[in-house]
C-alpha cells in the first residue's frame, strides 16, 4: 500500500516546517483542514479523499490557511506599478501584506518613466523602474510569505521601454540586485517581426510618445531629439538582433531573465474582447494584461489572483492504461476545490477580492506528467508521449469546461462573459450536448479555466514529478530548510523502467520546446516549463530555444543552463595522457549555503557537482554588494580563481586528499571562505570508502565530523562555525 505524505520522513519534515498548524502533526489533519472548504457533505468526503492520496492538491497557501480564518488561499496575485509615486508606494504597503499572507506577486513596471526622464511640473528626473523594482525587494527581503517562505516576485518590463538594456544586464552585472525577483522581458509581437524580418535595424525604444535609441558602446539613452548627429563617426545603436542576443547572452550567464510573448497573450486571452478603453471606462476594471505571477504561469491583469490546483496524472495511470472515468470525477472535484478557494479566500486588498469574485480566474492543471509517461511505456518528449501530453490536457480543459457551465447555471456567469465574444478553446460539438444548450443562454463561471503551474513544493509532497517537467535525475541529494543535512530522493520508477526513463539533462531543447507547445494548446492561461540545458550548451543554442518557443505558439520560455549561476570550468588536452572526468557522467549537486565572514546577514554559496559522492567540480557564489570596496571585489575574483583551479584539479584526479591539504595550508581563519570550501571537501571525502578524518583542535581525542559545511568533534562537541 502506497504511504502517505507524512510517513516518509524527507516529507515529513517539510510538513512540520511549513504545513502544520500548531495542533498537527499528520497528513490527513491537514487534509481535513482543506476538505471543510466544500459546501455540501459530498463534496468534503471527496476532497478529503483525493487530498489524502495526492490525486489532486490545491496551491501551497490553500494548504497553509485553509480552515484557519486568517491567511491568503491564493498562490499569486499581479499588482499595477503605475506612474505616480502615491501608487508605487500604495503597490509596495499592498506587496507586503500579500507576503505576510502567504502570496507572491507579479509587476509590469513598463508604464513608469524611464532614468532620468524629466519629471512634470519640477525641475527634478526619474529615477527610473529599477530603483522602484529595488525597493520592493527590500521590503521583500524583511518578510516573510505567511511566516513560512521568503516572498516571491516577478519584475516584467516591455522590451520597447528604454531602460530594458540596463534591465537585461542588471543580474549579470550586479548579483546582489533583486534575489527576491525573477525577472522576465515582454517581447511584443512588432519586436518579433522586425527580428525576423530587419534584424540590423536600429531598434527604437518608446515611452510616453517619446521615441528614444540606445548607444550600443555604453549604453547611454537618448530621446530621439536629443541625438548627437554631429557625432563623427555616429553613434553606434542598438538593433534588433543586439538586443535579443543580449537577453539571451544574459540567460545562458544567469538564468535570466525570461520572455514572455506579450501581445500572444493577450491575443488569446479567450476575454480579449474586454480589454479596452470603453470597457475600461464603463466598469472601472483594466484586464489588459501586462505581467505574471512569479513563476510565469498564470498571466493575470492587474489585482488578477491565481488559485490552482494540480492533478497528479500518474496517480490515474492503472495497469498500463489511463482510467479516463476516474480522471473526469477527480477533474470535477478539483474544479469544486478551486471554486471554493474563491469563495473562501481572506483576501490581502479588497481591489483583488472585487477582481476575484467577478472573474473567478481558476487554473485546473498537473503534476505528475513524467510518471503517468513512463507509467505508460512512453518515453518523455517523444511523438506518443506528445500526442498524450495534449491528450490528457484536452480532456481536463473540456470537462473543467463543463463544470464551469454547471456552476455558471446555478451561480451566475464571470462579469463581461459574451457568447459571441469568448473564445473557447473547444469546438463546441466536441462537448455533451446539454453543456452546449446550457453555455449559449447561461455561460461559464470562470474567464480562465486551465494553468500548467512548477508544482515545486506539491509535487514533492506527493512524492511525484513537477508540473509537465521530466526528472532532473534517477537520485537528487536535496539541501533544503526542511532537510538542513541534505536527504537523498530516489526516484523508484528510474530503477523499475530504465528502457523509458529520461532525465531532463538528457532532453533536446526541441523535445522540452514540443512538451510545452503540446500542452499549451489546452491552457488558456499560461505554462511555467524550464528548459534545462546541459553547461555546454552556447548562447546560439539559447536564442535557437526562444525561437521554437515563438513558432511553437508558446506564451513564453524560461532556461536554465547547468551551473549557470557560475561559469564552468571546461577543459581538454589533446596531448594529455590523462582525460578529465565527463561532465555527461555528471547528475547530482550540492548547494551549501554559510556565513560570509565579515559581512553581517550574507551568505556564501558553495556548489559541487559530484559523480558517486567524488566530487568532479566546485563553484563559490561570493555576496555582491551594491557599492562594493576594492577589497571585496578583489576577494570574489580570488574565490573565483581558486573555485576553478580546484574544479581543473579534480576533473584531472588530482587527490582530494592533497587539495585538502594546500587549501589548509593557506587558510588564515578557522571560520573564513578557505576554510569552508576545505570543510565542504572533507565532507566528501568522509563519504569514500577511504574517509578523511582529522583529529579534533580542541580535545585531541574525538574525530572531526563534516557535514554541511562545517566540522565538529564527535566527542565533545567543538565545532569551527560557532
Amino acid at each position: 500500500m502506497k504511504k502517505l505524505p507524512h510517513e516518509k520522513e524527507w516529507i515529513q519534515n517539510l510538513l512540520n516546517q511549513r504545513y502544520y498548524q500548531i495542533d498537527e502533526t499528520t497528513w490527513p489533519q491537514v487534509c481535513q483542514r482543506v476538505a471543510d472548504l466544500g459546501r455540501t457533505p459530498e463534496d468534503k468526503a471527496a476532497f478529503f479523499n483525493y487530498l489524502l492520496n495526492c490525486d489532486f492538491l490545491p496551491n501551497s497557501p490553500t494548504l497553509f490557511n485553509a480552515g484557519t480564518g486568517k491567511g491568503n488561499l491564493s498562490a499569486c496575485y499581479v499588482l499595477p506599478m503605475k506612474d505616480s509615486l502615491n501608487e508605487i508606494f500604495d503597490t509596495a504597503k499592498n506587496t507586503a501584506l500579500i507576503h505576510k499572507y502567504g502570496g507572491g506577486t507579479g509587476f509590469d513596471f513598463s508604464r513608469l518613466r524611464p532614468e532620468n526622464a524629466a519629471v512634470g511640473g519640477t525641475n527634478q528626473v526619474a529615477s527610473g523602474p529599477l530603483s522602484f523594482m529595488r525597493v520592493i525587494d527590500a521590503n521583500t527581503q524583511e518578510i516573510k510569505q505567511g511566516g513560512k517562505r521568503r516572498g516571491a516576485n516577478m519584475a516584467e518590463l516591455r522590451i520597447d521601454h528604454p531602460d530594458i538594456i540596463k534591465f537585461i544586464k542588471m543580474k549579470t552585472q550586479d548579483d546582489g540586485t533583486l534575489t527576491n525577483f525573477n525577472i522576465s522581458v515582454s517581447v511584443t509581437n512588432h519586436f518579433m517581426e522586425h527580428l525576423m524580418r530587419y534584424p540590423d535595424e536600429y531598434c527604437v525604444f518608446t515611452h510616453d510618445e517619446i521615441d528614444y535609441y540606445i548607444d550600443s558602446e555604453d549604453d547611454t539613452v537618448y530621446p530621439e531629439s536629443l541625438i548627437p548627429v554631429e557625432d563623427t563617426p555616429p553613434l553606434a545603436l542598438y538593433s534588433y538582433r543586439q538586443v535579443w542576443d543580449l537577453i539571451a547572452q544574459s540567460a545562458w550567464e544567469c538564468a535570466d531573465p525570461g520572455i514572455i510573448f506579450i501581445d500572444r497573450i493577450n491575443e488569446q486571452m479567450p476575454a480579449n474582447y474586454l480589454a479596452h478603453e470603453e470597457y475600461l471606462k464603463e466598469t472601472g476594471d483594466d484586464l489588459t494584461i501586462r505581467a505574471t505571477n512569479p513563476c510565469g504561469e498564470q498571466p493575470l491583469p492587474d489585482y488578477g489572483s491565481c488559485n490552482l490546483v494540480a492533478l497528479n496524472l500518474g496517480n490515474f495511470i492503472s495497469k498500463g492504461k489511463m482510467d479516463w472515468n476516474r480522471l473526469q470525477e477527480a477533474i470535477k472535484y478539483a474544479y469544486r476545490l478551486g471554486e471554493a478557494v474563491i469563495d473562501e479566500n481572506v483576501y490581502p486588498i479588497d481591489e483583488i477580492e472585487k477582481h476575484s469574485r467577478a472573474y473567478r480566474n481558476i487554473g485546473i492543471g498537473v503534476m505528475g506528467y513524467a510518471d503517468a509517461c513512463i507509467l505508460l511505456g512512453m518515453r518523455y518528449g517523444e511523438e506518443d508521449a506528445l500526442a498524450f501530453g495534449e491528450e490528457v490536457m484536452k480532456f481536463i480543459y473540456k470537462w473543467t469546461f463543463v463544470e464551469s457551465v454547471e456552476y455558471a447555471e446555478k451561480k451566475g456567469a464571470f462579469k463581461g462573459w459574451e457568447y459571441g465574444d469568448y473564445k473557447p478553446l473547444i469546438d463546441g460539438r466536441q462537448l455533451p450536448p446539454e453543456t452546449r444548450k446550457k453555455y449559449k443562454v447561461t455561460g461559464l463561471r470562470n474567464i480562465c479555466l486551465t494553468t500548467i503551474a512548477p508544482t515545486g513544493s506539491i509535487g514533492y509532497i506527493a512524492d511525484c514529478s513537477t508540473g509537465i517537467e521530466p526528472y532532473f535525475a534517477g537520485k537528487v541529494f536535496r539541501i533544503d530548510q526542511s532537510n538542513p543535512e541534505g536527504t537523498w530522493i530516489t526516484t523508484p520508477l528510474a530503477a523499475k523502467y530504465p528502457e523509458v526513463f529520461v532525465s531532463a539533462p538528457e532532453l533536446a531543447i526541441d523535445a522540452h520546446i514540443g512538451v510545452q507547445a503540446a500542452f499549451q494548446k489546452w491552457v488558456d492561461s499560461g505554462i511555467s516549463k524550464t528548459i534545462n540545458m546541459n553547461n555546454d550548451v552556447s548562447v546560439e543554442d539559447v536564442k535557437r530555444a526562444y525561437m521554437l518557443a515563438w513558432e511553437n505558439n508558446c506564451k513564453g520560455v524560461t532556461i536554465y543552463r547547468d551551473g549557470s549561476k557560475s561559469i564552468q570550468v571546461l577543459n581538454t588536452s589533446e596531448s594529455s595522457n590523462l582525460k578529465p572526468k565527463d561532465l555527461d557522467d555528471i547528475s547530482e549537486a550540492v548547494r551549501f549555503r554559510l556565513p560570509a565572514e565579515g559581512l553581517d546577514d550574507e551568505f556564501i554559496y558553495i556548489t559541487v557537482s559530484h559523480y558517486e559522492n567524488t566530487p568532479i567540480e566546485m563553484f563559490v557564489n561570493y555576496p555582491y554588494l551594491n557599492r562594493p570596496t576594492i577589497e571585496h571585489t578583489q576577494r570574489r575574483e580570488q574565490l573565483d580563481s581558486i573555485s576553478r583551479l580546484i574544479s581543473v584539479g579534480l576533473r584531472y584526479h588530482i587527490p582530494l586528499d592533497k587539495l585538502i591539504e594546500q587549501l589548509e595550508k593557506s587558510k588564515g581563519s578557522m571560520r573564513g571562505t578557505v576554510a569552508q570550501i576545505s570543510n565542504v571537501l572533507k565532507e566528501f571525502a568522509s563519504r569514500s570508502d577511504d574517509p578523511y578524518t582529522e583529529l579534533c583542535h580542541s580535545c585531541n581525542d574525538g574525530n572531526m565530523v563534516f557535514q554541511g559545511g562545517c566540522a565538529t568533534c564527535d566527542k565533545c562537541g567543538y565545532s569551527e562555525c560557532g
